[in-house]
């Protein structure tokens, strides 16, 4: 095979052909295959291939055995080596599909390509001589488009949830936001009645928190109520519900509660916000909070929960600040 005729139908062949396959017409043979091919000895060292491989394996140009850029998928002639595929194919007669997957894809895809191997057989003796592989191109296709399809469909499923998350999660904190917690304080209000359980409503404000602003500034600020949040929330049960109201205001909820229960919380959790400290570029500041807490069986609404709460808060801090207040029946 010249090379010009290599050329001319966009065939290229290997450096040192094998003597035994020099007289197969590897030319014609690649001229007449119209997916992408190529042709190895029976002991697998490359002798030709057509473009079309070379735009799906641009390696092959570089690759001296089919083992260099191809393997054989786990499922495919039980894993056996693409090198002893012979022993298992001129055997047979026709074309013996397989699978085969790229070695280190560029473009990460690890995908099996559908393929077929056949045998070449010399024809003086009619020995076998050499394989022609064939992609099989049309599934190929079929299998790009349908993990395409799969990996939009991942995509678009995940920025969906991000956009869902987006809707409840308050961006500062991490925490629910209010639109969450008003929606859960009233399915919480509804089906307490039909579990015979009790939660109870606290309302939490950093105190003095505008001069945390005016001293330290916004970032140190923000910082502060991250904190903050961040402390509410490991002192409550995966089943309470954690989230920041608006600016320096925290709802939390405590579902399946008594009042007597969601005292044992804030003694613990008033305790670990006196500890807390942020860093600012002088040192380092603490901060005290306020509460007011009311059990929904000691109101009329989940509205009213809520005004019982912020009138039992605003008591905490007219009397000192740095406590909590239950709300008056």
């Amino acid at each position: 095979m010249s090379t010009s005729a290599s050329s001319s139908i966009g065939v290229e062949s290997a450096n040192h052909q094998q003597a035994e396959v020099n007289d197969l017409g590897i030319t014609a043979i690649l001229q007449s295959v119209t997916d992408a091919a190529l042709i190895t000895t029976l002991s697998g060292k490359i002798v030709g291939f057509n473009r079309r491989l070379k735009e799906i394996v641009p390696k092959v140009s570089d690759a001296q055995i089919i083992t260099d850029i191809f393997v054989l998928s786990s499922n495919s002639l039980n894993a056996a080596c693409l090198t002893k595929v012979s022993d298992i194919v001129t055997r047979r007669s026709g074309s013996f599909p397989i699978q085969m997957t790229k070695i280190d894809a560029d473009d990460g895809n690890k995908a099996s390509i559908p393929s077929f191997v056949s045998t070449i057989r010399t024809p003086d003796t009619g020995l076998p001589s050499a394989l022609l592989y064939k992609l099989d191109e049309h599934i190929l296709r079929f299998s790009t488009r349908l993990r395409q399809m799969q990996n939009a469909k991942k995509e678009h499923a995940k920025f969906a949830r991000q956009a869902s998350l987006d809707a409840v999660i308050d961006p500062l904190t991490g925490l629910k936001n209010r639109r969450f917690v008003q929606s859960f304080m009233d399915l919480q209000w509804h089906g307490q009645f039909r579990k015979a359980e009790d939660s109870v409503l606290i309302l939490f404000d950093i105190d003095h928190f505008k001069k945390i602003n005016d001293t330290f500034g916004h970032p140190v600020g923000d910082e502060a109520i991250r904190v903050f949040a961040n402390c509410l929330l490991s002192q409550a049960r995966p089943t309470d519900v954690v989230g920041r109201w608006g600016g320096e205001e925290f709802v939390v909820l405590l579902t399946n509660c008594v009042s007597e229960q969601a005292r044992v919380y804030l003694e613990r959790v008033m305790t670990h916000i006196r500890l807390l400290r942020i860093p600012h570029e002088k040192g380092h500041l603490s901060m005290t909070a306020s509460a007011g807490y009311c059990a929904f069986s000691q109101a009329k609404s989940v509205e009213h929960s809520f005004t019982q709460a912020d009138k039992a808060l605003y008591a905490a801090k007219s009397h000192g600040r740095d406590r909590y207040q239950k709300a008056t029946d």
